[in-house]
């Protein structure tokens, strides 16, 4: 369990480090949106500040979880990132779906192999 948790730690905090420095950077030319997921990107970009913070957000994730700290903290900042993509993908850009699936399983199977840590949070 544990060599399974680093690797997915290790892809996942990659993945998040990927993803926000092409964004911050322009690295690469990302794909034209077209229908729902255009009317929904036209809304996120006209809020001028939503991109921005989610992608930093997820830089400071994918660092942390490079480095192995704050792992209890990052893994929750992370969830509702996670679950935005997942929803976002299966909603509006169906091809996205399997990125989509690896990011929230990643994320809900390091939560799960923290469990213990969440206990607490659960009691009455």
């Amino acid at each position: 369990m544990k060599i399974a948790t680093l690797i997915v730690r290790i892809l996942l905090g990659a993945f998040m480090v990927f993803a926000s420095i092409t964004y911050f950077f322009n690295l690469i030319e990302p794909e034209a949106p077209t229908g729902n997921l255009l009317t929904f990107m036209t809304g996120i970009i006209a809020s001028k500040y939503l991109l921005p913070l989610a992608k930093a957000i997820e830089l400071i994730v994918g660092i942390s979880l490079l480095i192995g700290k704050l792992m209890k903290v990052t893994l929750l900042a992370l969830l509702p990132i996670s679950i935005n993509i997942f929803c976002i993908h299966t909603v509006t850009q169906v091809s996205e779906v399997p990125v989509a699936i690896f990011v929230l399983g990643a994320n809900l199977f390091l939560i799960y192999s923290h469990w213990d840590s969440y206990k607490i949070l659960f009691k009455d």
